[in-house]
């Protein structure tokens, strides 16, 4: 990871039922917060880059509903 002037920021979010998610388009960025008046997490994605996050959330959302489906019934 690169760091700009020796400084490096990592930055994580749990999202869950409670969680706002905001998002809004600004030139050929695609904005988006998650969060709300506690703290809140941004993440701007370049147009030609949205495509490919929209490709993992969609391969971990296949995950989890199939491990879900082979979860057994307690």
């Amino acid at each position: 990871m690169r760091t700009n002037g020796g400084i490096l920021v990592d930055s994580w979010v749990r999202i869950d039922h409670g969680c706002e998610i905001t998002s809004d388009v600004v030139g050929d960025e695609a904005q988006f917060t998650f969060g709300g008046r506690r703290g809140e997490l941004g993440m701007v994605v370049t147009g030609d880059c949205l495509e490919q996050v929209v490709e993992h959330f969609r391969r971990a959302l296949d995950r989890l509903r199939a491990e879900a489906a082979q979860a057994p019934l307690s």
